[in-house]
């Protein structure tokens, strides 16, 4: 339970009562960012557990240039398996922190404000968010080189 405030809580709890919660009136309704390249930058990650008691680590990456600048982007790296700890090795990796012997070791806050290319794909009802590479490293200030840059990241 949160801390208790010293708050005017009759006058919260009235607004509270008589706020409107019917379905048409929920707030601002979302479109997915569509599917394609971003350049993201890792604001969150944490080590989190399922509904279903799976463990897994929740990436929170922000959109930093087009027109979908500024939104945010989710994703989930199970930790279920082997299979799932090979693909989690390969994002760590694309994001240019260094693998540690044991998970258990690894510091989250090595991925935090990094720039990185990812390519975001949906499959039915499921989003994919692959990370492909670093594009500037924490703090560094440094970024790609024209020769690092692929045909396929060019606009034209």
């Amino acid at each position: 339970m949160s801390e208790i405030v010293d708050m005017d809580w009759e006058g919260l709890d009235n607004s509270w009562a008589d706020a409107n919660t019917t379905e048409t009136d929920t707030g601002v309704e979302y479109k997915a960012v569509p599917d394609g390249p971003y350049v993201c930058v890792v604001d969150r990650v944490e080590f989190r557990t399922s509904k279903s008691g799976n463990p897994y680590l929740s990436w929170v990456l922000i959109v930093q240039d087009g027109p979908h600048e500024g939104r945010w982007l989710f994703k989930r790296s199970m930790l279920a398996n082997a299979q799932n700890m090979s693909f989690l090795k390969k994002d760590i990796a694309a994001c240019g922190a260094t693998l540690p012997p044991k998970l258990s070791d690894f510091d989250l806050k090595s991925l935090l404000d990094v720039k990185i290319k990812i390519t975001k794909k949906t499959k039915g009802e499921f989003e994919n968010i692959y990370i492909d590479r670093v594009v500037e490293a924490a703090g560094s200030g440094t970024s790609v080189t024209k020769q690092e840059i692929s045909e396929d990241d060019l606009p034209f």
